[in-house]
């Protein structure tokens, strides 16, 4: 049994790269959220009107709908989302393209004329681990342009990727990745940002830590139920090609496995 104080330590030790801390940091801080995206932006005048986290936008009964880490809206109309990932699979193009068109989707209400979208921008933003892009830059900025000459196509619609490997503290955006990683709030840069680190820290109530620990120990069960159908996957799929009555590739797809694992399991790997 976890006691309260291993469990308050353990607490310490998260950052504004996990989860749990990002959700419960930015959770309705229109301030962070608005420093936050003035850096990576470079718009020192950007006023946050509205911040949620883990906030679903839906396109429609038969469309994939996506739940956004971190859901701003400025003053103007402008919608942003912020997403944290340390995982570079997350943070695909594809990914950062279907984000943004559901952005799109809920900007307009009803009957409202495509022009209002002159006004109301979408900006998503990727912060990834790594430099998913891999050219060895702090920021990326993509735009549409048109090819031929060169000219930005001017839609509107924004994606910016954010390499929080980078942490220059000689810039603005690498203070502010070097405080993403901070677990000691003191060591931030950002007064407002360690303030507000300092205070979700310093709580002991029960509140705060049970909902991270129900949530470690969901994430727990999912990881480990994931792991029992992929061992149960691999043994019925070993047990057909003992059988040696049915193609491989027809086993990978029978089983959900990828077809060079089946030809392991055949030679007995």
């Amino acid at each position: 049994m976890i006691t309260s104080e291993e469990k308050f330590a353990a607490f310490q030790k998260l950052t504004l790269m996990d989860d749990f801390f990002m959700r419960i940091f930015f959770r309705d801080n229109i301030p962070c959220a608005e420093r936050m995206l003035r850096v990576i932006l470079n718009r020192p005048d950007l006023t946050v009107e509205s911040v949620k986290v883990q906030y679903v936008l839906t396109a429609g009964d038969d469309s994939r709908s996506v739940r956004l880490d971190i859901w701003a809206r400025e003053k103007n109309g402008t919608q942003i989302d912020a997403e944290i990932q340390n995982d570079s699979s997350g943070a695909s193009p594809q990914k950062a393209r279907y984000n943004s068109a559901m952005l799109d989707v809920n900007i307009l209400k009803p009957n409202e004329h495509y022009s209002a979208l002159k006004t109301r921008k979408s900006i998503v933003i990727f912060i990834t681990e790594k430099d998913v892009l891999g050219e060895g830059e702090p920021i990326y900025i993509i735009d549409r342009v048109i090819q031929k000459s060169g000219k930005p196509f001017n839609d509107g619609s924004h994606i910016v990727y954010v390499n929080a490997s980078c942490q220059d503290i000689s810039t603005g955006l690498g203070r502010l990745m070097h405080d993403f990683h901070c677990m000691n709030p003191e060591e931030m840069f950002d007064p407002v940002f360690a303030d507000k680190a300092g205070v979700i820290k310093g709580v002991k109530e029960v509140g705060v830590l049970d909902e991270w620990e129900r949530e470690v120990e969901a994430r727990g069960e999912a990881r480990g139920e994931a792991i029992g159908i992929a061992i149960q996957s691999e043994s019925i799929a070993q047990n057909l090609v003992r059988l040696g009555t049915i193609a491989l590739d027809e086993i990978a797809k029978a089983c959900g496995l990828p077809l060079q694992r089946v030809q392991e399991l055949a030679d007995g790997k």
